[in-house]
C-alpha cells in the first residue's frame, strides 16, 4: 500500500510539474533554515507536490526528506496542520497533526533549531464574488478547495498558482509553554499565520457590491448627513437617500477576477512591447508586513502607467490587489468599467459643498479599511508635469487618520512607492503643458491614439518600494502636530524620494542642464557623469536610492540610443547637445532626482566662488539656515540635530574626490583652472535655480522700495519677477516661475517665524533675511542680483 501511495505521489508530481507554473508571492527567501518543517493547512497531495517542486527549484530542503530533532528522527519535514476526522473527513480545530504532537513532545525540543514555516498554496484567486459561475466555482476563495476544483484550476489557471511562505515559528520559542497546552498554542499561532497569508494574497472575503452599498447608506454618518441635508434644504428624505445610493454606486469598485486576468495578460504584452524591462526593489519589505497590517500604497504619480504597473506587479507577485482611488475624470465609457473591475473606486476632485457625497465617500473608505483590504492613492493628487513631487493633498490622508482613530481591526501601514521612467509615454503632452498649453481632457479616443506607442522604445522602468511607515509607530514617535495630515503627507513624500532610482537619463539631465548653452564636450560630459556616479555610490549604506550600474561612457551611449541626446563631430572632438524638444523634457528628468544631490550641491554653491578659507562651522551654520527651504521644495529629508552629520559626510566625499580641500577644518575649492573646479561648478548648478528663486522672494522682502504688504502680494510679485528673469536669462525650466513653489516657500518662511504676519495680513521680516541677503552675494551671480533689485 505504501509503495502504491508513493507511486501515486510521483505520478501526481510529474503531471503537476509538467502543467503548472507556480510562483512565489513576493520576493523568494534567499534561504530557509536547515531545520525547516513546512506547515500546510490541510491534507492535500497536490499542495505537497507544488511545495516539493518550488523547494527543488530553489535548492531549499526537500519536504519529503527526513529531519533530526534531538535524538528523534522524523521521516518527513512537512505536516498538515488540520487533521481530518470522522467518516466525512472534516477538518476541525479539535484534532492535531500527529507529527506536530510528536515534535512538541520531544524531550530535546528546547534545544532544537527546528523552525515551522507556514505555507499557503492558492490555485487561482477570486478577489470577490464573481458573476461568472465557472470562475466562481473553480477560483480559490475563502472556502476549502476540493480535488475537482484544483484539477480544473491546474488546467485553466496553471500560471496563477501562488505559493506564499509565512513568518517562521521557532520551536525553541514555544517549548516553555505548559506541556498540556503546548500543542494547542502552537496550532493556534500557525493557524493565525496561515490565515494572514491568505489575507495578504487575495484579501478578505468581500460583500457583494449591492450589500456594501446598503451598509454604507444605512451607516450612522451617512444617515446624519442625509438628515442634515433634509433639514437645511427642506428636501424629501427619499430623494436624498436615492442620491446617496447613487453616489455610493458611482464610487464603489467592482473588482472582478476574470477582468483582472485579461488585463494582466494584455498589460504583460504591452509592457514587453514598449519597455526593455521592469525592475523591482524593496518588495521583501511588504511581504511580511501584509500579513499583519492593512497596507496603504502611496506611489509617486508621474504617468497613467503608475497604477496599472503597480497593480500588475502586485498581482504577478501574488500579493493582494489594492482598491485604487481614481479621479472621476477617468470614469469614461468602457475605460471606467474596466478600471472599476480592476479595483478602481472613483471620487470627485472636490466635494466640500456636498456633505452627503462626502459622508458616503468617507464611509466607503472606512468599510474598505475595516474589511482589511489594501488601498492605493496618490498623495500628490494628480500627475506632476514638472517631474518634482507635488505638495501632498491631505484629503484622503485626513480621512485615513480619522478612520484609524475610529478603530480598525488591523493597524495601517503606508507603503511609499517610487516609479522611475527612462522615457515617458506622456512626454509630448507634458512638453506642451510645460510651455503653457492647457491640460488636455481625458477621452476614450486616447486608447486608440496610445496604440501607436507599441512601435516605440521607452527604455526601462524601475519600481521601488520604500521604507514602510507604520501609522501607530509614527504617531508614537512624532511630536504633536497642529495639522497631522500635512505632517504625514510630508513624511510620505520624503520616503518616496528616499527610494528614488537614478537612471542614465537623470544623470545626463543633471549635467546637460547646467551647461551654458546646453552643450558640452564628450570628455567633460563623461567626466561629470562619472563624478556623480562616484559621489552617489560612495556610501551606499547611507541612503536608500538606487543608482544605475553603467559607467559614464555607457550612460551616454544608452541615452543616445533612446534619442534623448544629440552629438556633433568637430575638429576638436565630439560635442553633445540637447535639441529644443529634449531640453524641455530633460528638466522633468532632472527634477525627478535633484534631491539626491541637493546637499552636496548646496555645499558646492557656498564654496565654489570663495578665495579665502571657509570654516566648517560657518558652513554648517549657513546650511542649517538655507537647506530646510531646499528640502521643503524638493521633499528631501531635513537636517535636524544629529542629522547635520550628513554635512560632514558629504564634505569627506567631496574632499576624497578632489572637489574641495580641507585643512584644519577650513575648506577651499580647487584651483580655478583645474578640472576638479569645473566639476564643482557644474555640481553647484544643480540647485542654483532653486536658490535663485528663493533669492527673488528674500530680495523683495528686504527691499524697502517694494510696496509689499500681504502674503498674496509677495507671492504674486515673486512669480512676476521670476517670469522676467526666465525670459532675460533664458532659463530652460518652465517650473522656475511655478506659482505653487513660491506659495510653498512663503508659507514656510511664515511657519518658521522668519516672516511675521499680523492679524490683518501685513508682513514683516526678522534680521535673518538681511543676513541671508549679505551671504547670497557670494552665491548668486551679481548681474542676476542687480536685475532683480531693479524690479
Amino acid at each position: 500500500m505504501l509503495g502504491l501511495r508513493n507511486l501515486g505521489y510521483r505520478i501526481a508530481r510529474s503531471v503537476i510539474r509538467w502543467i503548472a507554473r507556480p510562483r512565489i508571492a513576493g520576493e523568494p527567501p534567499e534561504q530557509l533554515p536547515p531545520a525547516t518543517v513546512f506547515v500546510l493547512p490541510t491534507r492535500s497531495l497536490s499542495d505537497l507536490a507544488v511545495l516539493d517542486i518550488v523547494c527543488n527549484g530553489h535548492g531549499w530542503p526537500d519536504p519529503l526528506s527526513n529531519i533530526e530533532i534531538g535524538d528523534q528522527l522524523e521521516d518527513r519535514r512537512f505536516l498538515f496542520l488540520n487533521r481530518p476526522t470522522g467518516w466525512l473527513r472534516r477538518n476541525t480545530m479539535r484534532t492535531y497533526s500527529r507529527r506536530l504532537v510528536r515534535i512538541l513532545a520531544s524531550t530535546s525540543a528546547a534545544s532544537s533549531s527546528v523552525e515551522f514555516i507556514p505555507v499557503q498554496i492558492f490555485w487561482g484567486r477570486a478577489t470577490n464574488r464573481e458573476r461568472s459561475i465557472l470562475r466562481l466555482f473553480f477560483s480559490e476563495n475563502w472556502a476549502a478547495t476540493s480535488r475537482l476544483k484544483r484539477f480544473v484550476n491546474l488546467l485553466i489557471s496553471r500560471h496563477h498558482i501562488v505559493v506564499n511562505f509565512g513568518e517562521g515559528l521557532r520551536l525553541a520559542d514555544v517549548v516553555d509553554a505548559d506541556e498540556s497546552h503546548r500543542v494547542r498554542k502552537v496550532a493556534r499561532i500557525l493557524r493565525v499565520r496561515l490565515r494572514n497569508l491568505k489575507v495578504a494574497t487575495f484579501g478578505p472575503d468581500f460583500s457583494h457590491r449591492r450589500t456594501l452599498v446598503d451598509q454604507i447608506v444605512a451607516s450612522r454618518s451617512v444617515q446624519e448627513a442625509i438628515d442634515a441635508e433634509v433639514s437645511a434644504n427642506d428636501i424629501d428624505v427619499k430623494k436624498v437617500q436615492k442620491l446617496a445610493r447613487k453616489a455610493a454606486l458611482t464610487i464603489a469598485s467592482n473588482m472582478s477576477y476574470p477582468t483582472i486576468i485579461v488585463l494582466a495578460r494584455l498589460l504583460q504584452m504591452f509592457w514587453h512591447r514598449i519597455y526593455d524591462g521592469v525592475e523591482i526593489r524593496g518588495l521583501e519589505r511588504i511581504v511580511g508586513l501584509a500579513q499583519t497590517h492593512t497596507l496603504v500604497y502611496v506611489p509617486s504619480h508621474r504617468s497613467h502607467v503608475d497604477y496599472l504597473l503597480l497593480s500588475y506587479l502586485l498581482f504577478q507577485h501574488g500579493l493582494m490587489l489594492p482598491h485604487i482611488a481614481a479621479g472621476d475624470n477617468l470614469n469614461l465609457p468602457v475605460v471606467g468599467g474596466l478600471l472599476r473591475r480592476g479595483g478602481a473606486f472613483f471620487m470627485r476632485r472636490s466635494f466640500r459643498d456636498d456633505p452627503v457625497y462626502a459622508a458616503v465617500f468617507s464611509e466607503y473608505l472606512y468599510q474598505v479599511y475595516r474589511r482589511g483590504h489594501c488601498v492605493e492613492f496618490f498623495p500628490e493628487g494628480g500627475r506632476t508635469r514638472t517631474g518634482r513631487l507635488l505638495p501632498a493633498r491631505v484629503g484622503l490622508l485626513k480621512m485615513t487618520l480619522e478612520h484609524a482613530e475610529r478603530g480598525l481591526p488591523r493597524p495601517l501601514a503606508f507603503v511609499p512607492v517610487y516609479v522611475g521612467y527612462e522615457k515617458l509615454i506622456e512626454a509630448a503632452s507634458y512638453r506642451d503643458e510645460l510651455k503653457g498649453s492647457e491640460k488636455q481632457k481625458e477621452s476614450v479616443f486616447d486608447i486608440f491614439r496610445s496604440l501607436r506607442l507599441i512601435r516605440q522604445d521607452f527604455g526601462r522602468v524601475e519600481v521601488n518600494f520604500g521604507q514602510p511607515l507604520r501609522l501607530d509607530q509614527w504617531r508614537a514617535t512624532e511630536p504633536c502636530h497642529d495639522d497631522p495630515a500635512s505632517a504625514l503627507g510630508r513624511q510620505i513624500l520624503v520616503r518616496i524620494n528616499q527610494a528614488a532610482s537614478v537612471n542614465p537619463i537623470n544623470l545626463v539631465a543633471l549635467v546637460m542642464l547646467c551647461t551654458p548653452r546646453l552643450s558640452i564636450e564628450e570628455r567633460m560630459l563623461v567626466d561629470q557623469v562619472n563624478c556623480y556616479l562616484d559621489l552617489l555610490r560612495w556610501d551606499s549604506n547611507a541612503h536608500d536610492f538606487n543608482v544605475t550600474k553603467l559607467n559614464g561612457k555607457e550612460v551616454i551611449d544608452y541615452v543616445m540610443n533612446l534619442g534623448m541626446l544629440n552629438k556633433d563631430q568637430d575638429d576638436f572632438g565630439d560635442v553633445y547637445y540637447l535639441a529644443p524638444f529634449s531640453a524641455v523634457l530633460m528638466t522633468w528628468y532632472r527634477n525627478n532626482v535633484a534631491h539626491v544631490l541637493a546637499l552636496p550641491s548646496l555645499i558646492s554653491c557656498l564654496l565654489v566662488s570663495r578665495r579665502r578659507p571657509f570654516h566648517r562651522s560657518s558652513l554648517k551654520r549657513m546650511i542649517a539656515v538655507v537647506y530646510p527651504y531646499l528640502a521643503n521644495e524638493l521633499h528631501a529629508e531635513s537636517l535636524e540635530g544629529s542629522q547635520l552629520d550628513a554635512v560632514d559626510r558629504w564634505i569627506e566625499h567631496l574632499a576624497h574626490f578632489g572637489l574641495l580641500h580641507v585643512a584644519d577644518d577650513h575648506l577651499l575649492p580647487p584651483p580655478v583652472a583645474s578640472r576638479e573646479h569645473y566639476r564643482l561648478h557644474l555640481l553647484s548648478s544643480v540647485v542654483m535655480q532653486t536658490l535663485e528663486r528663493l533669492y527673488i522672494v528674500i530680495s523683495l522682502l528686504a527691499n524697502p522700495d517694494n510696496a509689499i504688504h500681504t502674503r498674496a502680494e509677495l507671492q504674486e510679485q515673486s512669480q512676476r519677477v521670476a517670469r522676467k528673469m526666465s525670459r532675460l536669462y533664458d532659463i530652460n525650466a518652465p517650473e522656475f516661475f511655478d506659482q505653487r513653489l513660491f506659495n510653498s516657500f512663503v508659507d514656510k518662511l511664515i511657519d518658521d517665524g522668519v516672516v511675521q504676519e499680523t492679524h490683518d495680513g501685513q508682513l514683516s521680516h526678522s534680521e535673518i533675511v538681511t543676513d541671508v541677503m549679505r551671504a547670497s552675494e557670494r552665491v548668486i551671480d551679481a548681474q542676476y542680483r542687480y536685475a532683480i533689485l531693479r524690479g
